[in-house]
């Protein structure tokens, strides 16, 4: 059958989202995960544990073979290496499950680190890498690829290796990571199709470990700390525009105040309007046919929402 051949090339992106005892994602306010993204990562080492299985070498009297079944490995789990090279106290605390420290503002500016056994969260982990062949992918509007490594279920994670000196102090984060049945299609949209940005066709099933694949949806934005819940909004054909080639955007959601949250609304054609308040409209008149990402980012967290939209209407 035809397939996409390429090679995974530099890390891009890494979200690790919160996860309870039973593997499922936490939500926060709005329903919205409770997740960290950054690119504040050196490498990622995936290396799984091995099952070898059990030999069945029996012989007869004379020495000869008389049954013989060779044992059958499987992947227990993959143990996982983060080593990073940007302290972010929430991401490490969501990976360890160790407490947060706060400063008199409620800023996060620290973990405390304890010997107690975390039995009560987990944590899943995506990655995003660059590919090597640079032409992007085909379609209606041609976009670049991007590696895309899921795990949905990290237990057992605890801050190891670092080394203060002359030079830029890195961190080690190791974990197991093992079947996530919770995790389902997962909370958020990671592919860019004909149809829309949707999830995972398929769910995490109750022996599924990995889920690689190529992807058009770029990763997320990164910011700093527990990303919070982005503006939203949805997306449809303006009426007024008889040509069918114009969107309009209805906000749905934007982060209260103080400080206040401005946000843009990227239409995926080099146009970027200002994104409006609550239930309040902007619209935008495309001048190609074609799949368009849209991308809404509050300005004063960086947090994204993806959509798209296919213009003509039918």
């Amino acid at each position: 059958m035809p397939a996409v051949c390429d090679t995974p090339v530099r890390g891009k992106m890494l979200r690790a989202t919160k996860l309870d005892v039973c593997g499922n994602p936490v939500l926060g306010a709005g329903g919205w995960p409770l997740h960290v993204v950054t690119k504040g990562f050196v490498t990622v080492e995936y290396a799984p544990e091995m099952d070898e299985g059990e030999e069945i070498d029996q012989k007869d009297a004379n020495g000869e073979s008389a049954v013989y079944e060779p044992g059958r490995r499987r992947i227990k789990f993959y143990n996982l290496t983060v080593t990073a090279c940007r302290v972010d106290p929430e991401l490490y605390t969501m990976f360890t499950g160790h407490s947060v420290v706060l400063d008199e503002d409620g800023l996060a500016t620290g973990m405390r680190i304890t010997s107690k056994v975390n039995l009560t969260s987990a944590v899943a982990l995506e990655l995003w890498s660059g590919t090597q062949l640079k032409k992007c992918a085909g379609g209606a509007t041609p976009r670049p690829r991007f590696g895309y490594f899921l795990l949905p279920q990290i237990i057992d994670g605890h801050v190891t290796d670092f080394t203060i000196e002359n030079s830029a102090a890195t961190f080690t984060l190791t974990g197991k990571a093992i079947e996530g049945e919770g995790w389902g299609v997962g909370p958020y949209d990671v592919y860019l199709r004909s149809t829309g940005v949707g999830k995972l066709t398929e769910p995490m099933g109750e022996r599924d470990l990995l889920h690689i694949d190529w992807t058009t949806l770029p990763p997320p934005a990164p910011t700093c700390g527990i990303t919070e819940r982005p503006p939203d909004g949805t997306l449809a054909e303006l009426a007024t525009d008889a040509t069918g080639m114009s969107a309009e955007f209805t906000a749905t959601f934007v982060p209260p105040g103080p400080p206040v949250h401005g946000y843009t609304v990227d239409w995926g054609d080099g146009v970027v309007s200002p994104g409006p308040a609550v239930a309040a409209k902007v619209s935008h008149q495309y001048a190609e046919a074609g799949v368009y990402l849209v991308t809404v980012t509050d300005t004063t967290t960086g947090a994204q929402r993806f959509s798209s939209v296919a213009v003509p209407f039918v």
